[in-house]
């Protein structure tokens, strides 16, 4: 692999995810999103911040609609809003819908607020003009949770969006996220006074042609039929000990695997040094129609840092199935998990100079791979290799959103 460009952060916050549209990237953080010019790639520029406090920032985009997750509580909807907690009854924590499809004038049109915030969101495409979206978000820490916030949260919110009235989007549904037991905090391995045990999901993949989702939800892994869009039904829950925090999840192209990752350590300890189990903070391969575990796959390098898999996406339009994540300290990796029980990795990137590695998300887009940096900001990648030869391109890549099918 090799490193093409980096495009410092323009504050001193978290960044986090990543989203795609046209000739534009959209990189989240804490404190508000960029969007970035990646028509030549290796020349990518930022062409607009827009400034927006409260994290995390999660992003996806739809037809020029932004879409942004807020997990802390804030004064008020407005970008204008500053951090506060349970205490003030009027807190706002939710999703935010932007018009971006003029980067030199991006319009703040809606805000929803939904129950214990939103950790992260995913669209589920409907047809016809309609979009849903589903709300991740739980209370594992007794900080930074909103009034409408329980500690055993065990529902998704579904916020309804028409395409031609965005500005009217609304929760249509709170599904329970039925099955799911008690996530026990103990299992991120670390004590703090604010952890406790609840229920919720971290992440959730759509795969719009087979309607499945795959459910990320701390304790378990689920995979969902998504035919009622505004309430999802269980058809599989996936159990593995070795799993300490279901926190993500990717089905192959072809619909017939999904990968899940473990965020073990909460993302605050190290997890790849030489004492730690292969197994420990992986992404782990299962069967769709089955749910049975094929594999599962981690750095195969020494990191003393915080290091788990984290973000990560399968290149589209390949006859192989090639995984591309973030690994925090850990950089970039690109593997072939075709076989899942013998992963290869193909590639990595480990910046180190001047800013070391700490990257959230890692995906491929359109013959490249971008990065979203903690401390970095945004990396573009290139990696030579005949397995990535040939990958589809797509117009619109919101990495949880699989709205294609490569068989």
């Amino acid at each position: 692999m090799a490193l093409l460009k980096n495009l410092p952060k323009v504050d001193g916050a978290t960044q986090s995810d990543l989203a795609f549209e046209g000739n534009y990237a959209y990189a989240g953080a804490f404190s508000g999103f960029r969007v970035i010019d990646i028509s030549n790639p290796g020349a990518a520029s930022q062409v607009a911040f827009k400034p927006c406090n409260g994290g995390q920032g999660d992003v996806s985009i739809y037809n020029g609609l932004l879409f942004s997750s807020v997990d802390t509580p804030q004064t008020k909807p407005e970008c204008d809003s500053a951090n506060t907690t349970a205490a003030n009854p009027t807190a706002w924590e939710g999703v935010r819908i932007f018009d971006v499809r003029n980067p030199a004038d991006i319009k703040h049109i809606a805000s929803v607020r939904t129950d214990c915030g939103s950790h992260t969101h995913t669209l589920s495409p409907a047809g016809k003009g309609s979009l849903f979206i589903y709300v991740s978000s739980y209370a594992v820490t007794t900080t930074s949770v909103g009034p409408h916030c329980q500690q055993f949260h065990g529902k998704i919110s579904v916020i309804h969006v028409a395409l031609n009235n965005p500005e009217k989007a609304k929760v249509v549904s709170t599904p329970e996220t039925t099955g799911v037991p008690v996530f026990d905090h103990t299992r991120l391995e670390f004590s703090a006074p604010v952890l406790q045990n609840t229920t919720g999901c971290h992440d959730i993949t759509v795969f719009k042609p087979l309607n499945l989702a795959a459910a990320a939800c701390l304790s378990v892994g689920q995979i969902w039929d998504i035919s009622d869009r505004a309430h999802p039904k269980v058809l599989h829950t996936i159990t593995t000990p070795q799993v300490k925090a279901w926190h993500s999840a990717q089905f192959t192209w072809d619909g017939r695997r999904v990968t899940f990752g473990d965020e073990a350590g909460g993302g605050a300890l190290a997890r790849c040094r030489a004492v730690d189990q292969s197994t420990t903070g992986a992404v782990w391969t299962y069967d769709v129609a089955t749910a049975s575990e094929l594999g599962h796959y981690k750095i195969p390098r020494v990191e003393p840092g915080v290091c788990t898999m984290h973000n990560f996406s399968y290149v589209p339009g390949v006859d192989r199935d090639i995984l591309v994540s973030a690994a925090y300290t850990g950089g970039t990796t690109v593997a072939d998990l075709t076989d899942p029980a013998n992963p290869v990795e193909l590639g990595f990137y480990r910046p180190g100079d001047p800013i070391a590695a700490n990257t959230w998300s890692s995906y491929w887009h359109n013959g490249f791979i971008y990065g979203n940096d903690i401390l970095r900001g945004v990396d573009v990648f290139a990696i030579n290799h005949s397995a990535v030869a040939g990958a589809a391109l797509l117009q619109r890549n919101n990495p949880q959103t699989q709205e294609r099918m490569f068989p």
